[in-house]
């Protein structure tokens, strides 16, 4: 929710304040707040939000409230009607086919997990593999989605929102990654298509492969995907960043690794 002139939006309900609701913001003041049901407009008049909540008695309700305000205090109404966002589309505009889509979004697999479970690379590789298929990774819009404080944007190229998509597939950063990979496996493996789904890539990159080279192909997506996210983590949580030619050289060692204990996947 975009908020314009606040004629339209639910004070408490809607997520206009940074992409997030007051009420999921401060659900304990949300309890103690009086008329629900105002537009923020409504609400911002005489600061008629406060209403209810000097029965505050908790230090961390007062927090809240201190911590609510400030937010409240960053938004400017102006003359433009408030806008709502769908976000289950690239242009934020609603169809039906993507409301239904979204029903069902986590709750169905609709790929075969055998090229997974078969794939030439151990097992931690195949359970990440499992998750990312799914979209599953605790990445930045998952963790917006669970109310947990963190950076949206992609730790790879600081640029746009981190999605498992992105991060993995479309991220500048991961395109020059793939480039190489492609490279390196003779072109076995292409550099993932712009717009396409994490699904989709898997599927149509190992459907083009012949079936004896599918385990290879697989092994290839798995430690290129594991590594691109285990340099998000390194970037994220120890400060530190690598370049795209040293992730293709920590592919190519995990890989040998694999390969000297198990006789698969080959990597020249």
């Amino acid at each position: 929710m975009t908020v314009g002139n606040g004629n339209t939006a639910k004070f408490w309900e809607a997520s206009w304040i940074q992409g997030k609701a007051p009420r999921d913001i401060a659900p304990r003041l949300y309890k103690l707040a009086w008329r629900k049901n105002l537009t923020v407009k409504e609400q911002l008049e005489n600061q008629s939000w406060t209403r209810g909540l000097w029965r505050m008695s908790l230090v961390e309700e007062m927090a809240d409230f201190i911590a609510l305000w400030d937010l409240v205090q960053e938004v400017q109404l102006t003359t433009e009607e408030d806008q709502i966002s769908w976000k289950w589309t690239a242009d934020a505009v609603y169809t039906a086919k993507s409301a239904y889509e979204a029903q069902f979004r986590g709750s169905y697999s609709s790929f075969l997990p055998t090229a997974i479970w078969r794939a030439h690379a151990e097992g931690k590789h195949k359970f990440f593999c499992w998750l990312l298929v799914q979209e599953k990774l605790l990445t930045a819009d998952k963790l917006q989605a669970r109310n947990w404080q963190c950076n949206p944007l992609c730790s790879l190229c600081g640029r746009l929102p981190e999605t498992a998509e992105h991060l993995c597939l479309h991220c500048p950063f991961a395109i020059q990654v793939w480039g190489l990979v492609s490279s390196l496996s003779a072109n076995l493996i292409r550099v993932p298509a712009q717009g396409t789904t994490i699904e989709d890539w898997w599927c149509e990159s190992l459907a083009q492969q012949p079936q004896k080279e599918r385990r290879q192909a697989a092994a290839f997506l798995m430690y290129t995907a594991w590594n691109l996210w285990k340099e998000r983590n390194r970037r994220v949580f120890e400060g530190k960043e690598l370049e795209p030619r040293i992730i293709l050289q920590l592919i190519k060692e995990e890989m040998h690794l694999r390969f000297r204990a198990c006789g698969a996947p080959v990597v020249s």
